[in-house]
């Protein structure tokens, strides 16, 4: 999702300038274009086309038959004027610096030699140089040239037209063009000059207004645009900084020529495709290879080998996140660079490179991995003869670099992070963001990169807002490193649109099956009752929920206020509380097996406090209880503690005492207060122990969520190989149809040969069995279709003639023809012919007999 370019905002030229480049076929639609433009658009327009090398150019002299402008051909140096046309030949290449034509002489060829790529050398120097104010053509011709220069153009917010391929001679260029998404307008040539003097118009509409008037996009228009954006896509751009936000909008309506936001955002409505243009100039997803050559060398030669080697020592694998990959650029080119680096070694780390971006499109093109041509501009030959193949008009990388990255659509503002990596590249994104969600980002990045971690940021960028969390590593290079002393980040709040409830495996407060043997939950619950004397009693699972009661125990337990809960140590009486839910912890904790303790409780507002002894135990058998625990409960005033031996030792008067002095209604005061703060401070554990959950369910669903996105990502890896393998299938399935079809033709042309000869003619194997016949054998030999496969030697012939099956073994054997004359019932006189049948590959596989008629 990396906004498009490394370079700052540019002052825009004095004047528009239109470039456009065409090759085979564009002389046409050039004459339609001049034919139908305006004299005074005040744009200069400059031609760029494939031309034979020193031979003189007869364009200029062509294309002023179609216009009034001045046509004349490029001088090295000149300013380039209003309304005037230029023609650039492409044999040293053209540039454009300060509105001056300069030679450029590029040295890339194409794949398998040839010229260069003048027509996209010469749009990415418009876009370096003229910013929003470049415009480009694409017309008819062969081959991708222009297509990388397309998206440097749509980098810089400017505009590009593309001839319809159904109107070009040759549509490859536009069609290269076009597959890239960046092209705003498809037209005929003929209607490309109207649309261009309107855009120019609207744009210079809003540029000449004087600031204290310039239209802004209003909060109360840009908010309902963005929503619906979100809702059609899925993706929030709230986050970016308004001002880059209006720039894409005033963009997008200028290419419309609406001048007001809100009948841009009434077009909206009544157009849902714009939502998806919109979407897409908001991302514009442009990169290159290698873009800023000394920060990847940095990178690479002073970094990337220490990295390695510690991945490979503490012998786990080297993980690394392009964060807004685009097309995939940058991601291959940090595979490269890691290739290199492993190059000589005899035990590498495993390699795994995560690459996403939120342009499904882009994120298609990535995993491809085939460019356009011109890229041989950013690689070195070396780069580019190692690691790409040529096709065409264009280069694939080779797999081995295509394996080491996997391709995922993601967006790192929603969806959960990948973790443990030891590099992240993140170029040209923070820059666009507001405060806040570069500080989220920021953050973001720190849980997910390993101590001493690399962060690799675009020139204009920086960790600043957490310079306690990174390190200078690289400091031109915006290379930063994890700061030793940094703690890891704890994101408790997950990124991410949605919400999981976690969900746990616990004992259900239902009732279990009954058992094999018939007896059921409450069956052995009264046993284990009756066991223990049958007191007030309460059996509760490992979440402290009741799951049965026994007996009256109204007097020590009583329903919550609020919702229906069915935990006890919430129906606990006052002072019954506390010590109850630290008895059930201590159980639950495995620190005791049984836990009691004497409490006084509050079991009426209005009656003197009682005090009661309970146990709390954890329950071993019978095994339908096991894991469940029985809390017990024994009241000092009733006759269940007297019975069963109990022993409690009567309140003494210090412990009278130790209410401290005051009347009764003061005692229960203090006691009431007491118990609140014994409860509080049960509710504080309980927070405590919750949070603690919640931070081991974040992990754990972090854990999952990496695990379920890698398991994800190498699915999609082998989706991609199957779909490659079935491209394979139906390469070969094709080549077999073709030889098919051959064969086919081939056996067609033999049978009319052999039928127009009408000569008889019998094809045998080397078993002597009948292959193949033409029907004048039959009047000599009683053979039919149905006798293929037949020895010959079972048939009857017209012959006077035994002796066929014996030449025919002998030419079998010796190799050598045989001829004899025959003579057949009818007195008529053959020759035969007994000749060796050779495949093509020089092999016996039969013999081959022919009855020419001979005269007597």
């Amino acid at each position: 999702m990396p906004p498009p370019t490394d370079r700052r905002p540019l002052d825009p030229l004095p004047i528009p300038i239109v470039a456009i480049g065409g090759s085979a076929g564009s002389l046409k639609p050039l004459q339609a274009f001049l034919a139908h433009l305006p004299t005074d658009s005040g744009a200069a327009y400059v031609i760029i086309t494939h031309h034979p090398s020193g031979q003189r150019s007869l364009l200029p002299e062509i294309l002023e038959r179609q216009t009034e402008l001045p046509v004349q051909m490029v001088e090295e140096g000149e300013t380039l004027g209003p309304d005037r046309i230029y023609i650039a030949l492409p044999e040293d290449g053209w540039a454009l610096r300060q509105g001056q034509l300069i030679r450029s002489r590029a040295t890339e060829t194409r794949p398998g030699g040839g010229a260069p790529y003048p027509i996209d050398a010469f749009f990415r120097s418009l876009a370096e140089e003229a910013g929003q104010g470049g415009l480009a053509v694409v017309l008819s011709g062969t081959g991708s040239d222009g297509t990388l220069g397309v998206k440097a153009i749509k980098s810089q917010s400017g505009m590009v037209m593309a001839q319809d391929p159904k109107t070009a001679e040759f549509g490859d260029m536009p069609a290269n063009a076009i597959a890239t998404g960046q092209v705003d307008y498809v037209l005929a040539p003929a209607d490309m000059p109207a649309t261009l003097v309107g855009y120019l118009g609207a744009r210079s509409e809003r540029q000449g207004a004087p600031s204290s008037r310039r239209r802004t996009i209003p909060e109360e228009v840009l908010g309902p645009i963005l929503r619906q954006v979100r809702h059609c896509t899925g993706h929030d751009f709230s986050g970016y900084k308004t001002s880059t936000l209006e720039r894409r909008l005033e963009r997008r309506m200028d290419l419309l020529q609406i001048s007001d936001p809100r009948a841009y955002s009434i077009h909206l409505q009544s157009h849902p495709e714009e939502l998806n243009r919109l979407f897409q100039d908001f991302l514009i997803s442009v990169t290159n290879f290698f873009r800023d050559p000394r920060a990847w060398a940095t990178l690479s030669e002073e970094l990337l080998p220490g990295m390695l080697r510690r991945a490979a020592h503490r012998g786990g694998e080297f993980r690394a996140w392009v964060v807004g990959c685009a097309t995939g650029e940058e991601a291959y080119t940090l595979a490269i660079l890691i290739r290199e680096c492993l190059a000589d070694w005899e035990q590498a780390p495993e390699v795994r490179i995560f690459a996403t971006d939120v342009d499904q499109a882009a994120i298609e093109t990535a995993r491809v991995g085939r460019y356009p041509a011109g890229i041989a501009d950013d690689l070195t030959h070396q780069r580019l003869r190692r690691y790409f193949a040529a096709e065409n008009d264009t280069y694939r990388i080779v797999r081995e670099v295509r394996d080491m990255v996997i391709f995922a659509d993601h967006n790192a503002l929603q969806d959960p992070p990948f973790t443990h990596m030891d590099l992240i590249t993140c170029r040209n994104l923070l820059i666009y963001l507001e405060r806040d969600h570069q500080m989220r980002l920021l953050a973001l990045f720190r849980y997910a990169l390993r101590d001493r971690g690399l962060l690799f940021l675009g020139p204009s960028e920086s960790p600043d807002q957490a310079s306690e969390a990174f390190e200078v590593e690289a400091k031109e290079d915006r290379i930063y490193r994890v700061a030793e002393d940094a703690a890891r980040t704890n994101l408790l709040d997950m990124p991410g649109p949605r919400r999981f409830a976690r969900s746990l495996p616990v004992q259900s407060t239902a009732a279990p099956a009954a058992n094999s043997d018939g007896e059921g939950f409450s069956h052995h619950v009264e046993r284990l009752l009756a066991l223990r004397f049958a007191p007030p009693s309460v059996v509760v699972n490992d979440r402290g929920e009741v799951a049965y009661i026994h007996g009256r125990t109204g007097r020590f337990l009583e329903p919550a206020h609020g919702p229906v809960q069915n935990q006890l140590v919430e129906m606990a009486r006052p002072g019954l509380r506390a010590p109850l839910s630290q008895a059930l912890e201590e159980v639950a904790r495995g620190r005791a097996e049984e836990v009691g303790q004497r409490v006084q409780i509050q079991t009426d507002d209005d009656a003197d406090p009682e005090w009661l002894r309970f146990e709390v135990r954890r329950i071993h058998t019978p095994a339908a209880l096991k894991g469940f625990r029985l809390v017990t409960l024994y009241s000092e005033a009733g006759t269940e503690v007297a019975s069963l031996g109990v022993e409690l030792e009567p309140r003494s008067e210090s412990e009278a005492e130790s209410e401290g002095p005051g009347t009764e209604a003061e005692r229960r005061l203090r006691r009431e207060l007491e118990n609140a703060r014994q409860d509080k401070q049960v509710a504080v554990n309980e927070m405590q122990s919750t949070n603690e959950e919640l931070q081991s369910m974040n992990e754990e669903l972090q854990s999952m969520n990496e695990e379920l996105q890698s398991s994800n990502e190498e699915l999609e890896v082998a989706k991609e190989e199957v779909e490659s393998l079935n491209q394979e299938l139906r390469s070969v399935n094709a080549e077999l149809q073709v030889r098919v079809d051959d064969l086919t033709e081939t056996n067609d042309d033999l049978k009319n040969l052999l039928d127009s000869t009408h000569i008889a003619t019998l094809f045998l194997d080397e078993a002597l069995n009948i292959k193949r016949f033409t029907t004048p054998v039959q009047e000599l030999i009683a053979v039919r279709p149905a006798d293929i496969g037949r020895p010959v030697a079972d048939l009857k012939t017209s012959l006077r003639y035994d002796g066929l099956v014996a030449d025919a073994e002998s030419v079998l054997d010796t190799l050598i023809p045989h001829e004899v004359q025959v003579q057949s019932d009818g007195g008529d006189w053959y020759l035969l012919r007994i000749q060796p049948y050779r495949s093509t590959r020089n092999v016996i596989r039969g013999v081959v007999c022919t009855f020419q008629s001979a005269c007597t």
